[in-house]
């Protein structure tokens, strides 16, 4: 038997629910169903397979140890062309960003990843993306277009990234 400990939540505010679009449940539900297969094969290999019901765990049924979420992490970046470290928690903060690109209103973001400081959503964690700044210099030309007469359209926008 090993040990880890579950602990709960930071607040009772992290104890929340949020809608998932059905792509992303078809998703979890192949995977639960592919998993449901492993199990039933792993619990004849270890006899004392820990069965908790974990959505993500390793063949022995335990969950996956922080620090070895750290190392794959950090093996598959080392694979790619991005040069920063990162922990799991960057993951939150590009689906906030994400969430803000799409144009979701920020009190909609705030309730979904239990924020209820605006402050914190928008300095901490809202990072500015580069369709963000596109959209940006298209929706300026587009208004001074208007002010100005000019005849701007998304094939020819007025500002360009220096």
């Amino acid at each position: 038997m090993k040990l880890y400990k579950l602990t709960p939540p930071k607040t009772k505010g992290s104890i929340r629910t949020f809608d998932l679009d059905e792509a992303v449940m078809d998703l979890l539900a192949d995977y639960r169903n592919m998993q449901q297969k492993i199990v039933q094969e792993n619990r004849k290999m270890y006899p004392d397979y820990h069965d908790k019901d974990f959505v993500f765990c390793r063949d022995n049924g335990y969950p996956y140890i922080q620090k070895n979420i750290l190392i794959r992490m950090d093996r598959i970046l080392k694979k790619t062309s991005i040069k920063k470290e990162a922990t799991p928690h960057i993951f939150r903060h590009t689906h906030i960003s994400m969430l803000s690109e799409a144009g979701v209103d920020l009190k909609t973001i705030m309730k979904r990843v239990g924020h209820d400081d605006p402050e914190t959503t928008l300095r901490i964690y809202t990072h500015v993306t580069d369709k963000m700044k596109k959209d940006a210099n298209e929706k300026i030309g587009i208004h001074f277009a208007d002010i100005l007469n000019f005849n701007f359209t998304k094939d020819h926008p007025p500002l360009q990234e220096m």
